[in-house]
């Protein structure tokens, strides 16, 4: 195939709709007092998940529409993988939804930027 994403593409797609599943996990079973950081978090999340869908439009309008189905059926196979070793490695950490989340708050941005520069959008 001539348009198959990218090894490293795959790879960081992967990782961020991992990350991003966590956020959305973690937004939606919140039970922290402070209404602000659950403003934040609902923000953050959305954010997120708009950016994953418009990059796979984008990333479709750039290269083949069949790109990003196939992506996105990669990453969903990987992020599967990912959460069952998750729930098996981390199944006696309390907190492990917000621990996620926050190490998602620092690498979500980083992904996403990675995202932007190996589809050529920015350099």
């Amino acid at each position: 195939m001539e348009y198959f994403p990218s090894k490293e593409l795959i790879i960081t797609f992967s990782l961020y709709s991992f990350l991003v599943f966590y956020l959305q996990k973690w937004s939606k079973e919140f039970m922290g007092a402070s209404q602000g950081f659950r403003i934040f978090l609902d923000f953050f999340m959305g954010i997120s998940t708009i950016f994953g869908l418009f990059f796979l439009i984008y990333y479709g309008y750039k290269v083949e529409w069949t790109s990003p189905l196939i992506l996105f059926a990669i990453s969903l196979f990987i992020k599967g993988i990912l959460i069952a070793i998750e729930v098996k490695l981390f199944f006696r950490i309390q907190y492990i939804v917000q621990y996620i989340g926050f190490i998602s708050f620092i690498a979500c941005p980083i992904l996403a930027y990675r995202l932007l520069v190996i589809s050529g959008l920015i350099s």
